[in-house]
């Protein structure tokens, strides 16, 4: 008994052979461990493949929407081509690939994939995981190539003010600097068959539309004069304009003799609008011209911007500058709106910067941008230094873009210029937006 006790102690110390037996015991969760990180690597390099593959999907389906190539129905099989096109038949078979949804957004020109692929797993099917589940999507926005954008710029009193102390540039010279920045980047990189025209609506308390005049009905202004035996009435037609009021106010309508636009009374700005035009040389130049003075009717801004992209004013515009219809396949319209403050201008009311006035062009600032929406115009909107009142305005006229309102608040003459630039590069821009 005692020899037997001996033995068992002696094998208890002896450490020979542990490796071996650790090695068998620990081999299973190593090898485990290794095919694990061999399917792991797998499955990125799947993922990375099906994220190409569906982004180049939406951004070629995108493309052939916009452009009247594909029709909507055919958006599914569209997708499926262009997804099986870009596969790697090595890493990922079309097979394996499913299109869980397609959503395609018209009025923001944009296309969302969703997609999904079944992996085979070659080492943790022993252990009963026999496939993985890949997962991407992609939304992708396509700007296109034939793009008009009106720019309805506020040149009031206010806008003589200097942004900050002495020494800094007036808010005048801040927007002539920032609209140019903005022309310069709509103009840029521009292929053969890219066409872009910009029209600009200086507005005050009135807007000057002595370029179209002669081509619309308006209400003429219609005054009391007296000599020493009698008095008359005479009714002038100035080149200057208010609201149109009556049943066609808050549309497009053409202003023929039963949707007249009202002629103003009141300081008719010295800038003029500039119908749409490629000529970006021109634009920078009728904007240095531009000059401060006169009451907030903003929502005159907004109604010219309107008229100026409205495919039923094409006749009143020069030959290069009629808009084309809302419709046309691969046509993008968009309107610029900014102020420096709060509307306070209605003519038609007798309201001349007047708090009185605020509620009325306000609501017909609204009318028109709701109407201008529904006819797929992009509203981009700037506050510039403006006030609560004014950026509030601003945020309910923009557009909205993935849940964001297309709004822009400027504080200083750089963020002025970046809220153009990116406006102008949104508008250009072919991009992936997931």
């Amino acid at each position: 008994m005692q020899r037997l006790a001996e033995l068992l102690v002696s094998f208890a110390r002896d450490r020979r052979g542990n490796f071996a037996t650790m090695f068998v015991v620990l081999s299973i969760p190593l090898f485990l461990a290794a095919s694990l990180s061999l399917d792991t690597a797998r499955m990125f390099a799947v993922h990375n493949k099906l994220e190409f593959a569906v982004d180049a999907a939406a951004l070629a389906t995108t493309q052939g929407l916009t452009l009247g190539d594909i029709s909507l129905d055919d958006a599914s099989s569209a997708v499926r081509k262009y997804l099986d096109a870009n596969l790697d038949e090595r890493s990922l078979q079309a097979a394996q690939v499913t299109v869980d949804s397609i959503t395609v957004d018209k009025v923001n020109r944009s296309v969302q994939i969703k997609a999904h692929a079944m992996m085979p797993m070659t080492f943790t099917g022993i252990v009963g995981y026999e496939q993985h589940r890949v997962d991407a999507v992609s939304k992708a926005q396509y700007s296109n190539t034939e793009v008009e954008v009106v720019m309805a710029l506020d040149v009031t009193g206010s806008m003589g003010d200097r942004i900050g102390g002495w020494g800094t540039p007036t808010k005048l010279q801040a927007l002539k600097d920032a609209a140019s920045s903005g022309l310069t980047t709509l103009f840029a990189d521009l292929n053969p068959d890219d066409r872009v025209r910009v029209g600009l609506v200086p507005y005050s308390e009135a807007v000057n539309a002595q370029p179209v005049i002669g081509s619309i009905s308006t209400t003429g202004v219609t005054k009391r004069k007296c000599n020493y035996y009698y008095c008359w009435y005479e009714t002038t037609y100035p080149d200057c304009v208010r609201e149109r009021t009556g049943t066609e106010k808050y549309t497009d309508a053409f202003a023929t003799s039963t949707a007249k636009i009202g002629s103003s009374d009141y300081n008719c700005p010295s800038s003029k609008i500039v119908p749409l035009s490629s000529n970006e040389s021109d634009l920078k130049t009728k904007i240095s011209y531009f000059s401060a003075g006169g009451c907030t009717a903003g929502h005159l801004g907004i109604a010219w911007a309107y008229y100026m992209l409205s495919p039923k004013w094409a006749a009143a515009w020069p030959e290069g500058s009629d808009p084309e219809a809302y419709d046309k396949a691969g046509m993008s319209k968009n309107a610029i709106i900014m102020t420096d403050g709060e509307f306070n201008t209605f003519e038609s009311n007798g309201y001349s910067c007047s708090s009185s006035g605020t509620s009325m062009s306000e609501t017909y600032a609204l009318a028109l941008c709701d109407a201008m929406k529904a006819n797929d115009i992009k509203i981009y909107s700037i506050a510039f230094k403006a006030g609560w009142a004014a950026e509030n305005l601003m945020k309910g006229c923009a557009s909205s873009y993935a849940g964001e309102k297309l709004y822009y608040n400027a504080t200083d003459d750089a963020t002025l210029t970046e809220a153009f630039e990116e406006i102008a590069r949104d508008i250009k821009g072919l991009r992936l937006v997931n």
